[in-house]
């Protein structure tokens, strides 16, 4: 989702959802690396928070950095599980945190918003390179899926399975243009990537379980994209 330079070779969804898509101003407050936890510890969430007004909406898309548990050296990993368990963890700097479930993280960004008066949506991860080292496509959600679907629905919010929805669109494209947008890495896509990633949300978004959140604010150029269920 995060924005990166063309020197990168790389961009995330967030840059061509802001042009053609939406009536109204799309703001991308995405930051590469970050998980659910490293987010909110940092004070991205806090800072992005600062700006909600009543009646915006808020996407939270997190779960590509969040593996590996509360002690991994990335200092990013959640405690696995959905519920309240905790880990206190000493980090690299010296300091103590007492980590949560990715669960925890998304249902503190989604209370926080509404106390905003702010509309968030839970959005799943997008899958890696589906094709990759493999003549078919693989559909094999991480755990991050069933946390976003579950908190999601706990929560009483409308939720986007952008993972599935790209799975849908690139099952269709084939695996020759669906590796053409990961020339680096199986996690990042390049700008045609990106695009089509973006549509992909923007079928998510047509989606029963998204519940037409957004469809009264799509251009024209939404309008003719297909549902991605």
């Amino acid at each position: 989702m995060a924005s990166h330079s063309a020197s990168e070779g790389i961009q995330g969804w967030g840059v061509p959802i802001a042009s053609g898509y939406f009536t109204i101003p799309i703001v991308n407050r995405a930051k590469s690396g970050s998980s659910a936890r490293s987010w909110i510890r940092d004070g991205f969430w806090y800072n992005t928070k600062q700006l909600l007004k009543s009646g915006d909406y808020v996407v939270i898309e997190l779960g590509h950095n969040d593996g590996g548990g509360p002690t991994a050296s990335t200092q990013r990993g959640s405690v696995v599980g959905e519920g309240s368990e905790t880990v206190t963890v000493t980090l690299t700097n010296g300091t103590t945190e007492v980590v949560h479930t990715f669960n925890y993280y998304l249902g503190k960004m989604i209370d926080e918003a509404k106390a905003n008066g702010a509309i968030p949506i839970v959005s799943s991860a997008t899958p890696n390179n589906p094709y990759e080292n493999s003549a078919t496509i693989v559909n094999a959600p991480s755990r991050f899926e069933g946390y976003a679907k579950n908190t999601a629905a706990s929560k009483g919010v409308p939720f986007v399975s952008h993972y599935q929805a790209c799975i849908k669109l690139y099952t269709a494209l084939g695996k020759a243009t669906t590796e053409s947008y990961f020339p680096k890495d199986h996690t990042h896509t390049n700008s045609a990537g990106a695009t089509q990633v973006a549509k992909a949300f923007i079928g998510g978004l047509k989606c029963s379980s998204a519940r037409g959140i957004l469809n009264g604010y799509f251009t024209s150029t939404s309008n003719a994209l297909a549902a991605q269920c």
